[in-house]
């Protein structure tokens, strides 16, 4: 009889899951239904585009031709000018003309020099030849006036193509905008500092009191400088820093009498080489703790400060290149097993060119003698470096996805690891600390204990948390966050309660719950938290960093892993790392003030598909970032996830997402 009933329970079991695969079917079915009407619509309204477009050719030929008729008539105008000051030339030198002035002065002595006088030279006649057609370029005309009609593509839009941008280096803007400093640095650290202050590096021993005169800098940065082809402000200082003229400290010394703070950063090089520059400035930093602590011994004195290696968001990001990843492994240093990466060793390739090149190739494999910043750089720009198994990891897309993340995550930014330098010098460090509100629309109070222990577990936890509770008193609510709080073990928030503003109230819908949370919120940034999703615990911080890396307004997840009816699904999963206004409502991040001019529909669901039209339709930027920290749960199959979606199986979606 157990046998039989376990039998049954197996049968039951697997028609459930049969229903489940079932309904996902329909529901994959449907939405293919509605992408080839949605291609059929595309592909009329393309068609008609090139309609326009062939006759805008068409118009353009016809102007074509009346352009080269009016440049002919131009032309003939202008050699029949020519041909009239030729001729008044001509008589203007005949000498029978001078004897006739010379007789109407009534001075006879001046006919015999008139007559001996050379004639002017009028040259010869001008040609039709000397002046010929001239209009302006156009481009050819179309060889045909009516466009091929455009073929259907049934496959989802991987992206939305007005928004498209590729890797390109950034103008702006900057962490400091208040602040100038005049820096002597090569090309690499030029790119990593130029968006942490006003940077001005065009000058050189010839005209550095000029450069102080007119752009009056806080700061004097210099680095150990090395000739190659990476080196800065055209080389210009090299002499100086051997020791072999006296322009560089000549340049401290005025900045010091104009109260210039002075800072040299030892980058890499000998360090007894770089001594006798180093004794000049107020402040000497070194890479390592190591070196800091050599420095001292060297200097003898204490003004010695860490500034490791680090990157730069605006440069080094996970932004893709033009075309994406073409496949491929390159290489770094001595390493063998790839095409080696450009901008190495007394290659003259741009630095641009290198940032692009590790954003086209699957995976780097580094020799013993590549640099640690050069690893950094590359791993925050979203490709995996590795000194065995390249080809392996090359080809596992998931793995090498998982292990490019983790990467990038653990490169430090330079922008904070510049506060004790000012600090130091005496210098004001004022910029945006990313204050953070979080909100969230609870309605039991199993929502209410997922969604706070999920948000106090967070690395960056939020300064501010608004709960709007339909159901639940504002007493169990702080009282639940500080059971979260207390229950942390590990020391990053341990004993840390972010500032509770709660309302308990009945509301229609969601997004009216959370639309009432915003006018609470006090943050810089809002995080809108659903608590039926799943969060690891890096998905504020690594949101966060997506606004230093893109000028954008609001972040999110375009691409993301579903949990649905059993099933684990990869949605869009080619919309990561673009501006794409198609994000899931539970991962949005935006500025505050942009969040309250667009509002929050008074919608249960679709709140998030309202926003994101708007967003399209105010030309708002919204940037889809990486597709962890985030899993999306649902009880049953929801149409609107399956939108480009890839099923991962049924498998749970924790393990894939939260890395």
């Amino acid at each position: 009889m157990s046998e039989l009933e376990s039998l049954r329970r197996a049968l039951a079991q697997a028609v459930e899951k049969a229903e489940g695969a079932a309904e996902l079917a329909r529901l994959l079915a449907d939405y293919q239904a509605r992408l080839d009407e949605a291609a059929r619509t595309e592909a009329e309204a393309l068609t008609r585009a090139r309609d326009a477009e062939a006759a805008r050719r068409a118009a353009e030929k016809q102007a074509d031709r009346q352009i080269t008729q009016l440049a002919k008539q131009l032309a003939e105008q202008r050699y029949q000018t020519a041909v009239a000051e030729w001729k008044l030339a001509k008589l203007q030198g005949n000498r029978w003309i001078k004897i006739g002035e010379a007789v109407q002065a009534k001075k006879p002595g001046s006919v015999a020099r008139s007559l001996r006088a050379a004639a002017p030279n009028a040259g010869k006649a001008p040609k039709r030849t000397d002046f010929p057609v001239e209009k302006p370029a156009l481009q050819p005309p179309a060889a045909e006036t009516k466009a091929p009609p455009v073929e259907p593509d049934p496959r989802a839009p991987l992206f939305s193509t007005p928004l498209t941008e590729y890797f390109a280096v950034p103008k702006g803007p900057l962490t400091r905008p208040y602040m100038t400093v005049a820096a002597i640095v090569d090309r690499r650290t030029e790119a990593l500092l130029r968006y942490e202050w006003r940077q001005v590096t065009n000058f050189g021993p010839d005209n550095w009191a000029t450069m102080l005169d007119t752009y009056r800098p806080s700061m004097l940065f210099v680095e150990s400088l090395h000739a190659g082809p990476r080196q800065g402000n055209g080389g210009r200082w090299l002499d100086s820093m051997a020791g072999k003229d006296r322009a560089l400290r000549d340049l401290v010394e005025a900045c010091k009498k104009r109260g210039i703070k002075t800072v040299f950063w030892h980058s890499g090089g000998s360090l007894g080489k770089a001594v006798p520059v180093a004794e000049l400035f107020d402040l000497v930093l070194a890479t390592t703790e190591q070196r800091a602590r050599e420095w001292r011994a060297a200097l003898r004195h204490d003004r010695v400060l860490v500034l490791p290696h680090s990157v730069q968001p605006r440069v080094h990001n996970t932004f893709r290149a033009e075309g994406g990843r073409t496949g491929g492994v390159a290489t770094l240093g001595t390493a063998e097993g790839g095409d080696p990466l450009p901008a190495q060793g007394d290659d003259r390739t741009s630095y641009d060119d290198f940032l692009t090149a590790v954003r086209k190739v699957e995976v780097v494999v580094a020799g013993p003698d590549a640099s640690d910043r050069e690893i950094a750089e590359i791993e925050a720009c979203g490709t995996p470096v590795v000194a065995t198994g390249a080809a392996e990891l090359a080809a596992d897309p998931q793995e090498r996805d998982r292990r490019a993340h983790l990467a990038w995550r653990a490169t430090v930014p330079v922008t904070a690891r510049l506060e004790p330098v000012f600090s130091a010098v005496g210098l004001p460090d004022v910029r945006n600390t990313q204050v953070v509100t979080a909100l969230v629309s609870v309605r039991d109070q199993m929502e209410l204990d997922q969604a706070v222990t999920q948000i106090i577990g967070q690395r960056r936890r939020p300064d501010q948390l608004v709960v709007v509770a339909e159901g639940v008193d504002a007493e169990v609510v702080e009282k639940t966050a500080r059971r979260a709080v207390e229950a942390r073990e590990e020391g990053y928030n341990k004993g840390v309660l972010p500032e509770l503003v709660v309302r308990s109230t009945a509301m229609s819908t969601r997004g009216a719950a959370l639309a009432h949370a915003l006018l609470l919120a006090d943050g810089d940034y809002v995080a809108v938290i659903d608590p039926r999703d799943l969060y690891g615990e890096h998905y504020l911080a690594d949101s966060l960093r997506r606004f230093a890396e893109v000028e954008t307004e609001i972040v999110g997840k375009a691409a993301f892993y579903a949990h649905a009816a059993g099933a684990t699904l990869l949605r869009q999963p080619d919309a990561e790392f673009r501006f794409l206004p198609e994000l899931g409502g539970g991962t949005i991040v935006s500025r505050r003030s942009v969040l309250v001019d667009l509002g929050i529909a008074d919608l249960s669901e679709e709140w998030d598909e309202t926003l994101m039209r708007q967003c399209r339709s105010g030309g708002i930027r919204v940037y889809s970032g990486d597709r962890f920290s985030y899993v999306c749960v649902r009880a049953r199959a929801e149409g609107r996830l399956f939108g480009s979606a890839r099923l991962e199986g049924y498998v749970p979606a924790g393990p894939l997402a939260l890395i």
